[in-house]
């Protein structure tokens, strides 16, 4: 039976001479095993410069694969060779594969968009073989890799393929369902008590908090420091630093893309975020990790859980679904698809709402304001400018009409910190 396992790596690039990082795939038969070459140079080109996509590519390539061992076609065929023999039907029958054990499960996961966008990632991986010379049977003209998911008869085979009762639930009743799970508002301010309730560890809450008041993605968050060095040198703890004015500025190396940018942080947040976490539960977590590693903890690091090791996005991630599910179980009525990215939307949006208030109500040439979009845009670390400020400012207008005759308590109180909001309710006459 084909076994794959996942490994990320860290090198030298002998060309560029930068530090390259990305998952590799790596085929198990027995005692044997065996680097997947042509998959693992694609994961090196499309996604070293995000672990997050890495690993995302690398498990639906590995699933692909899997699943290309139980066909016929591939019986006897080095696993070396799969990539020369894969052609539209594979991609197409993979994914309606896909759909008859989600049916048979009765599961709304995955829905039939991720089957679909995975059959795509799956297609442009064999597309960036074809371009870089290594054969392949795929016909890219033609688009028979992907399946209609709309036609009755595909349904009908689906069904009776997966073996589900008459009164088992199609596919387009399990996508519905799934669909109505999906969040399209912003967290709400219940949900984020909530939710940081739900934390066992405080380091998570202390990062979330920071995260609401500076969009920070995780992997910037795990990066941010007890000392800063060199543009960051001003930051350390709270007691410490100097302030001109409300807030400061603190420069993001390496985020998503390997981009770099400047952001602004309010004082109020940091001093939370020493009162709550750098001041009280730092010292002894930096000996926990003196004692684990056998050195000090570096001024770099910051955030570490209650066993002294460093945070990492995939430990965020992990303890928030926790969070949110203890959440729910305690009668919290937060959606099930609330999660620690929802930070990077609550702050564009509030920024937003803090600026220009009412005024989101009225003509979109009111609100076209070029120094906003600068300042969302460098926060936010997005590249496309208009397209961001548009997305977020409809979503800042679905929150004022979704309380009407209300004013959001952050525009009255622009200079709230996260903490101080937390405290007060959401809305006021």
């Amino acid at each position: 039976m084909l076994d794959i396992s996942r490994k990320l790596i860290t090198y030298t690039c002998p060309v560029s001479g930068k530090e390259t990082t990305h998952f590799i795939l790596i085929a198990g038969f027995g005692k044997k095993h065996f680097l997947l070459s042509h998959a693992n140079l694609y994961l090196r080109a499309a996604t070293s410069q995000s672990k997050d996509t890495s690993s995302k590519y690398s498990n639906v390539i590995s699933v692909f694969y899997r699943y290309l061992a139980t066909l016929s076609k591939y019986v006897g065929v080095d696993i070396s060779q799969y990539h020369a023999l894969v052609d539209n039907d594979d991609i197409k029958s993979w994914q309606v594969q896909r759909e008859i054990e989600r049916q048979a499960k009765q599961s709304l996961k995955p829905s039939t968009k991720t089957i679909v966008d995975e059959g795509k990632l799956i297609y442009g991986f064999f597309y960036w073989l074809s371009l870089e010379g290594y054969s392949s049977c795929l016909n890219f003209k033609l688009k028979t890799w992907l399946p209609n998911f709309k036609n009755e008869e595909l349904l009908s085979y689906i069904k009776r393929e997966a073996r589900v009762a008459l009164d088992g639930k199609g596919i387009k009743a399990l996508d519905r369902e799934w669909r109505q799970q999906q969040s399209y508002s912003l967290i709400t301010n219940q949900e984020i008590k909530d939710f940081l309730g739900g934390f066992h560890d405080a380091v998570y809450v202390a990062m979330f908090k920071l995260a609401l008041g500076t969009a920070m993605r995780p992997m910037d968050l795990c990066d941010f420091p007890y000392v800063g060095n060199g543009v960051n040198k001003h930051i350390q703890p709270y007691d410490n630093m100097e302030f001109d004015d409300a807030t400061t500025e603190y420069r993001i190396f390496y985020s998503k893309g390997k981009k770099h940018r400047d952001i602004r942080i309010h004082q109020g947040d940091l001093k939370a975020l020493s009162e709550h976490y750098t001041n009280t539960l730092y010292p002894e977590r930096a000996n926990l990790y003196a004692a684990r590693y056998g050195r000090p903890c570096p001024p770099s690091i910051l955030f570490l859980n209650a066993a002294g090791e460093p945070v990492t996005p995939k430990m965020i991630s992990t303890r928030s679904n926790a969070a949110k599910e203890r959440a729910i179980r305690n009668g919290s009525q937060m959606r099930a698809d609330v999660c620690f990215y929802d930070s990077r939307h609550w702050w564009p949006t509030m920024f937003l709402i803090k600026r220009f208030g009412s005024k989101l109500l009225g003509e979109l040439s009111e609100v076209k304001d070029v120094a906003a979009q600068q300042v969302l845009k460098a926060q936010m670390g997005h590249s496309s400018l208009h397209t961001t400020y548009d997305h977020y400012v409809d979503v800042a207008r679905v929150i004022l009409l979704a309380h009407e005759g209300y004013v959001n308590e952050l525009y009255f109180n622009a200079d709230q910190t996260v903490s101080e909001f937390l405290e007060k309710p959401v809305f006021s006459e």
